[in-house]
């Protein structure tokens, strides 16, 4: 059995290897910690920057999709227009020809 005196020595050695071994491993996470800040830190500047270009973009095509919007809309009503003149010229025309067949 051992003596009071190895048992403190032993005690003893193993809080020194204990401390040395705690600030090694307290050093190494603070380092990791800083690491990680920094990364997450240049992440997040990065993802910033592209949500920022691609909202741009996104606007740039919003309008660009609109404009194309309003010019569809103001050919579809000249269109529109331009084939209620046609069948209407048609159905006048049509209608004359019957009545002034039917009038003689």
């Amino acid at each position: 059995m051992p003596t009071i005196e190895e048992l403190e020595h032993r005690v003893s050695r193993l809080e020194t290897l204990f401390e040395e071994v705690i600030k090694e491993r307290l050093t190494y996470i603070s380092q990791r910690l800083d690491q990680l800040y920094e990364k997450t830190e240049k992440d997040k500047s990065e993802l910033l920057e592209k949500i920022g270009s691609l909202y741009a973009k996104t606007e740039k095509d919003k309008t660009e999709l609109l404009a194309k919007t309003d010019r569809d809309k103001r050919e579809l009503i000249y269109w529109m227009v331009g084939l209620i003149l046609g069948f209407s010229t048609l159905t006048i025309t049509a209608i004359w020809a019957i009545l002034s067949f039917a009038l003689k």
